[in-house]
């Protein structure tokens, strides 16, 4: 069993180390969450069989040990489905039933917080040769079509949408950023604490922020 790191200082936060042993395990021998609320079209399945042929099992399981011993899947049930009768990689923790739910709610949620280098990924993607594999291909020519509607859709935006247009007041004065790349949008959410919301193709989005606040979060207080 891997010994177990001291516990990371942050700040005021003790981050702890949860991970107590790294394995192989017979993919069957893992127990499925029963409150595993992901759900896997069959062309994520194909997409992921054919990258297990074209590069092999790159990544882990990540478990939760229970008290009898057994392993309990938090995230990769797919793999594990996939792959039953092979040995697969395996992380294991000791969370326990109630912070192995949180990790099974947010570890997706989280990911896909992830903002977009629109440039650096379709660098990437053209350098990438997955001509063997129809569904990878099938995969990555939808990320690029999402990229370039994406695309077509900021500059959309900056055309005059009905019901968007500005109703000024007269007590008050204007300041208007627009953001023309989801990128630019995502950091300026993140920066002003405003939530993100995704939209339908050729609708902006507009958020109001008082004065007084943005000029505390320029402060710093």
């Amino acid at each position: 069993m891997a010994e177990k790191q001291t516990p990371v200082k942050v700040g005021k936060i003790s981050i702890r180390d949860r991970v107590i042993d790294f394995r192989r395990v017979k993919a069957s021998d893992l127990r499925k969450h029963p409150q595993n609320w992901r759900l896997h079209p069959e062309s994520q399945r194909s997409a992921l069989m054919a990258m297990f042929d074209e590069v092999g099992f790159v990544g882990a399981v990540l478990t939760r040990q229970e008290s009898d011993g057994t392993l309990q899947i938090l995230d990769g049930h797919l793999r594990v489905d996939l792959l039953p009768e092979e040995e697969v990689p395996v992380i294991v923790t000791d969370l326990s039933e109630d912070e192995g739910k949180k990790i099974l709610a947010t570890y997706d949620p989280l990911s896909q917080m992830t903002m977009t280098d629109d440039k650096a990924l379709a660098g990437i993607l053209a350098e990438v040769g997955l001509d063997d594999h129809a569904e990878l291909r099938k995969m990555f020519a939808d990320v690029q079509s999402a990229m370039h509607q994406e695309e077509q859709t900021d500059s959309d935006a900056q055309r005059e949408v009905p019901g968007m247009e500005l109703q000024p007041h007269e007590h008050y004065d204007y300041l208007v950023v627009l953001a023309t790349t989801s990128n630019e949008w995502n950091v300026l959410c993140d920066k002003l604490g405003l939530k993100p919301v995704r939209t339908r193709k050729g609708k902006a989005t507009c958020r109001a922020l008082r004065a007084k606040d943005l000029l505390r979060l320029l402060r710093g207080d």
